[in-house]
């Protein structure tokens, strides 16, 4: 612990500063007066830069802004949300209500290098989807304007070709989140990216930039559709693309980094052991082939008959392997002229198959698969349009190699298909893999089936899907009798974006004077009065770097209402209405956890008191946050 009080920061992590600092720390020299200077760092570095010169990469009006975008820190939160959740208190997965960017900025705390595969399905750019319009002044209070969260909804509007800037609209939305979501990836961590031919140029090179050329991995072709419109203009387009890339990809056995995982085998039932052969399953395999490998000779069969290739064919394997297999039994001679066949043991071929990047509709699904998934959950309501089929995501986890307790994000969540994909493959190999998905309340068309049945927001949708979904599997489990269900995750907590719940947060240079004065009559309180002690919680633990997840418990403490978190790891007293008592506090320390948080309103301007439990936590070796 630190003798210092310590105090809960007030944003989500500045990579601007942190960058700095860590320049500072490696070049002490190109730091003077606060500022770094460019001319000595490329002294340092010896490398030459061409002023004015033309330069390969990509550039785009607004590119500036978008990276400041994805530096900037958010005072921004997650607001627990119990009634829309399912299993609270159990389970690892998260469902989280708000725009991305911001949501993105808040998991950088705890999950940064935690997340072991991303996949994203974001708007086209078609000219009709929605693309997220951000304001780079004020994020959080554009975000809770246009969803009704204050004043009046915005409208959350097309991008559409006529009102200029139109690729340019859309990497400004991508960049940032692109970049944000590459510091959450693992070492070994991979991101999937489907899109079509309106953007797939600019995201290509929009991915060489963020992750850099050399962590590209694949472009994929999905044949989305299987039936030819004969009514396009030009072509009838059957697929979409889906662009592979690492956050480090592995250059050498041995140096981590990702590497791409074999894909499971399905034709294991073409292998049998009629023979009760000692080395197991076997298939069987033709000894010739078109192309030449070896040369020209002559088989026997015990009985004397002699086999000669088939003409036009080639002895796929050399006389030493045929002699070899004849010795150990791995050779069929079959009756009469037939051409022997050699054994193809199950147990010498590899565990799995390299993926190809055609995915055809038999190997990851289509649409129709995708939307019969998506009617069948919603008693045959055609809820959502465009859904991908979980066959599709089920494909990425497993080349990704997402193993059992690792997470899945997927921030552009749209009807769920993530979360079920990721519930469903737990379900078949006894998996505990979890799954945050991030979805924008964006309205739902008013004359859609989905508004209809009265879902508002897609993100409505999103929880309901993913809601349906588990409770199908938990039922088809059960049915099973075999007690998988009874461990099968298929619960998510449910959180919502909001503004931060401590007053004295909130200040930013773009409040009106108005405002400010508004917000200085209530600095002397540090949490708002509306604000709920979970939310305070939640706040406080995710800008302290913990899990959404984290086991939490209220537990009586001296007459004091407290939450433990982790079993007891940090306890927080957040009552604003209650100063405890020095005794009171003395036997919350007694506890020792490794942090105690204390609510700054708590003390109600006694600093004696808070000056008592410093000396009180430094002897117990707790450390002291306030908040």
């Amino acid at each position: 612990m630190t003798d210092e009080l310590n105090e809960v920061p007030r944003t989500t992590p500045d990579f601007t500063t942190e960058a700095a600092s860590q320049l500072a720390e490696l070049f002490p020299e190109v730091v003077a007066d606060g500022k770094i200077n460019l001319d000595t760092l490329k002294t340092i570095l010896d490398i030459d830069v061409e002023e004015g010169r033309e330069r390969f990469g990509l550039t785009w009006p607004g590119k500036r802004e978008a990276i400041r975008a994805a530096q900037t820190p958010t005072t921004a939160t997650l607001m627990p949300d119990k009634e829309e959740s399912v299993d609270w208190d159990t389970t690892q997965n998260v469902f989280i209500e708000g725009d991305n960017l911001e949501v993105l900025k808040i998991l950088q705390k705890h999950y940064y290098g935690q997340i072991k595969m991303i996949y994203i399905d974001p708007p086209y750019n078609t000219g009709n989807d929605f693309v997220y319009q951000d304001d780079y002044a004020d994020p959080i209070g554009s975000y809770l304007e246009r969803t009704g969260q204050v004043d009046e909804a915005g409208k959350l509007s097309t991008n559409s070709e006529s009102a200029g800037r139109f690729h340019s609209n859309w990497l400004n939305m991508m960049y940032p989140r692109l970049k944000l979501a590459r510091n959450l990836l693992t070492d070994d961590g991979v991101m999937f990216i489907s899109i079509d031919d309106s953007e797939q140029a600019q995201l290509r090179r929009l991915v060489d930039e963020v992750f850099g050329e050399a962590n590209f991995v694949s472009q994929i072709v999905w044949e989305k559709v299987h039936t030819r419109k004969n009514s396009a203009r030009q072509f009838s387009v059957s697929h979409d693309y889906i662009i592979c890339v690492a956050r480090r990809k592995m250059r050498s056995i041995g140096d981590g980094g990702f590497q791409r995982a074999l894909l499971p085998r399905e034709n294991s039932d073409a292998y049998s052991n009629p023979d009760s052969d000692p080395k197991g399953p076997w298939k069987p395999d033709p000894i010739y082939a078109n192309n030449p490998y070896d040369a020209d000779y002559v088989i026997t069969k015990p009985d004397g008959t002699e086999i000669t290739r088939p003409a036009g064919q080639y002895w796929r394997y050399s006389k030493k392997t045929i002699d070899e297999a004849i010795e150990s039994g791995a050779l069929i001679w079959g009756s009469g002229a037939s051409m022997p066949m050699i054994k193809r043991y199950l147990s010498e071929v590899q565990d799995g198959l390299v993926p190809v990047t055609l995915f055809t509709r038999e190997f990851a699904g289509d649409n129709s698969q995708a939307k019969s998934e998506v009617k069948e959950l919603f008693d045959g309501d055609p809820i959502f349009s465009y859904p991908k089929p979980t066959r599709l995501i089920q494909r990425f986890i497993q080349i990704a190699g997402v193993g059992h307790h690792e997470i899945v994000l997927d921030f552009f969540a749209g009807s769920g298909t993530t979360a079920h994909a990721v519930t469903a493959l737990n379900a078949d190999d006894d998996g505990a893999r979890r799954c945050i998905s991030v979805q924008l309340p964006e309205p739902t068309d008013p004359e859609s089936d989905a508004h209809k049945l009265g879902y508002e927001t897609i993100s409505e949708i999103t929880r309901e899907r993913i809601r349906r979904a588990g409770k199908k599997i938990l039922e088809e489990e059960a049915s099973k009798l075999d007690g998988r269900a009874d461990s099968l995750d298929v619960g998510f907590r449910a959180y919502k974006l909001v503004d931060t719940n401590f007053t004295k947060w909130k200040a930013n240079s773009d409040l009106s004077e108005d405002e400010l004065v508004g917000l200085f009559s209530d600095l002397a309180d540090s949490a708002d009065d509306h604000a709920r002690p979970e939310a305070l919680l939640t706040e406080v633990l995710l800008k302290l770097g913990f899990s959404l997840t984290e086991k939490i418990e209220t537990v009586e403490v001296a007459g004091l209402s407290v939450f433990s978190v982790a079993d007891g790891l940090v306890m927080a007293y957040l009552d604003e209405h209650t100063q405890p008592t020095l005794d009171q506090l003395r036997a919350l320390v007694a506890r020792e956890p490794e942090r105690l948080v204390v609510l700054e309103d708590a003390f109600q301007g006694n600093d004696e008191l808070k000056t008592n439990l410093v000396q009180e936590c430094r002897t117990r070796n707790v450390d002291l946050w306030t908040a």
